[in-house]
């Protein structure tokens, strides 16, 4: 199963903080004596995700989702048992040896093939471009830009060649499936069909990672200004590239994120790193796509603040208020620096030095509403009645929709000095578009049209499934009861999976001859299978009146099993009738009454 000793897996696990690892990728908040946050492993807005510091446990009561540390780890970054142990050992300052991790982890890990040759394209093109002399001119190029040797080797930067086959034949020579590198975006296939060659010849190449720092696919960039050619081409979308999920440099900057709880979100990639070199350590970048759903969800688990830094042309600032809106409504504080004239945060520390960018911009940030009222104002002469009237319109409509009172009273009172028109007009207007909205909503409400419950949704549990779920407490806590109740061969469970697990467990108490779910559940692959035995072991029991509770479970799961019978031959009986199959349906309501007997014997 795994060459680690299992009294170093032990100290891995009790040396790892639950709450501190999963703070690195959920922002928690202290409620009681556990931990709250969004779930990472499904959508919400409502915080349903719970850690428990004593138990060193996690449960979330939206997706079911429960486990300990190395499962975390196993489940967030999809990976083998034995890396997970290999991640938090190194975490831990625990050693492991790293060979016999890497024997014993499985190469079956989905898409593995496409990430080992991202990896190797990665390596590849960072050879070309710092150790060869076809990659002088474009490390010269980078040099000019103000990357050093340190900067590019940090960021993975590469040159891939002009020549049209040469990363091809690495693929093939390394016996990689061609047509899944072309499903990976490494090649296209010719039009004769013949074979394939480079998807990127002639481009500075900046490696994308996704959340576990893997390599899914690159930007390159050109190095002359070819109105022929695109400046950037990045990526298709693959398997393991989705841009919609993917945030450039989210992987690095999480951990400072989660320390100062903002972070900043830039339109480019370039961008990004350009901050970084600058001080700045807490950015992300879309990438050449729309701020989406999923990487909102992503942000809100790491941080309550955002900060969004866009081009100063027209594009940025739409962009930016695209993004503000966005962000707003999942409710993320937001803020919006402001570029000045048309540059973009590259150009501007470029000209201007990081410590000007820090104070002068990231420093002096616009609230959603100052931005609001800068956005308003831009082509606009307020001198001209149409352009104001049309200003205090667009105004007025955000700050009936989102603005505290006294935030309004502000902005009002900064609007009448703007405008001319007095406090008392705008107030009554701004009174007016209150009262429709509400209006509006109460509207919607009585139509069925209900807002969302700031509760945690929590999935029903039926008798059945809670029966099952304490029975298979007590057989991961204790070995005795498991024993008799396989030698007395009964059924026991009604789901498949539960019995698949039960079979499982069978295995692994013929290995290791004493109870422990923990290491149980870290043994099995499956997710699913996980899920269900640290729902289990979850659960209250009684270790006092095991017997009883035991019995009870199953003699509650057999009239279960007896009812779902009953039911599947009412059907039966009816489709019977149906058909005129009268002798089927008697034989079939005779078997139902000795059914129904012995369900009031149990």
């Amino acid at each position: 199963m795994t060459k680690i000793p299992e009294e170093t897996i032990e100290d891995v696990r009790s040396k790892t903080d639950i709450v501190d690892l999963i703070g690195e990728y959920v922002q928690l908040t202290k409620r009681g004596r556990n931990w709250f946050g969004l779930c990472p492993f499904h959508g919400e807005s409502t915080p349903s995700f719970s850690v428990s510091e004593d138990k060193n446990l996690f449960h979330c009561f939206g997706c079911g989702a429960s486990g300990n540390a190395i499962t975390f780890v196993m489940d967030i970054e999809n990976t083998s048992f034995t890396e997970a142990v290999s991640k938090l050992a190194d975490r831990a300052g625990i050693e492991v040896d790293v060979q016999s991790v890497h024997a014993a982890s499985s190469s079956k890990n989905e898409h593995h093939s496409m990430k080992e040759a991202l990896a190797l394209a990665a390596n590849f093109y960072s050879h070309i471009l710092l150790n060869t002399v076809e990659g002088e001119k474009a490390l010269q190029y980078l040099q000019e830009r103000g990357f050093s040797r340190e900067h590019i080797e940090q960021y993975g930067i590469g040159w891939s060649l002009e020549d049209r086959e040469t990363l091809t034949n690495l693929l093939i020579r390394k016996k990689f499936d061609m047509k899944e590198m072309e499903q990976a975006g490494l090649c296209i296939m010719k039009n004769d069909g013949t074979g394939y060659f480079d998807r990127f010849r002639g481009r500075i190449m900046f490696p994308l990672h996704d959340d576990n720092g893997n390599v899914v696919g690159f930007s390159g960039r050109i190095l002359s200004n070819s109105k022929d050619e695109a400046k950037y081409l990045n990526s298709p979308e693959t398997p393991i590239f989705e841009k919609s999920k993917l945030l450039y440099n989210f992987h690095r900057a999480r951990l400072n994120v989660r320390k100062t709880g903002k972070v900043i979100l830039f339109e480019g990639f370039m961008d990004t790193i350009a901050a970084e070199r600058a001080g700045v350590m807490n950015s992300v970048a879309v990438m050449g796509t729309s701020l989406s759903e999923m990487h909102l969800l992503k942000l809100k688990r790491i941080a309550n603040q955002l900060m969004i830094c866009c081009d100063g042309d027209n594009a940025g600032w739409e962009a930016a208020k695209r993004f503000a809106n966005l962000a707003a409504q999942k409710g993320l504080s937001v803020q919006i620096a402001l570029l000045p004239g048309k540059m973009d945060p590259d150009e501007y520390i470029s000209t201007h030095g990081g410590e000007a960018f820090r104070e002068k911009i990231l420093g002096n940030p616009h609230t959603y509403m100052s931005f609001i009222l800068a956005y308003a104002k831009r082509g606009k002469n307020l001198t001209h009645e149409n352009d104001v009237l049309q200003y205090i319109h667009e105004v007025l409509d955000e700050l009936a929709a989102k603005v505290s009172p006294i935030e309004r009273d502000l902005l009002v009172r900064q609007m009448a000095t703007e405008t001319g028109v007095s406090e008392q007009a705008l107030n009554e207007q701004l009174m007016k578009k209150v009262g429709k909205m509400a209006k509006e909503e109460k509207q919607e409400q009585s139509t069925g049209g209900m807002q969302e419950m700031p509760m945690p949704k929590v999935k029903k549990v039926s008798g059945a499934d809670r029966a099952e779920r304490i029975l298979l407490a007590h057989l991961l806590n204790d070995g005795v009861i498991f024993d008799r109740l396989r030698a007395e061969g009964s059924e026991l469970f009604i789901r498949d999976e539960y019995n698949a697990v039960f079979v499982r467990l069978a295995g692994f108490y013929e290995q290791y001859s004493t109870p422990d779910f923990n290491r149980f559940a870290e043994s099995l692959e499956d997710r699913e299978m996980r899920k269900i035995v640290m729902e289990a072991a979850m659960m209250e029991r009684d270790p006092d009146h095991a017997d009883q509770e035991v019995t009870d479970c199953i003699q509650h799961l057999e009239k279960q099993r007896v009812i779902r019978k009953i039911d599947e031959m009412l059907h039966q009986s009816k489709e019977a009738e149906k058909m005129n199959d009268h002798t089927r349906a008697l034989e079939l309501a005779r078997d139902i009454i000795q059914l129904r007997k012995s369900l009031s014997a149990l």
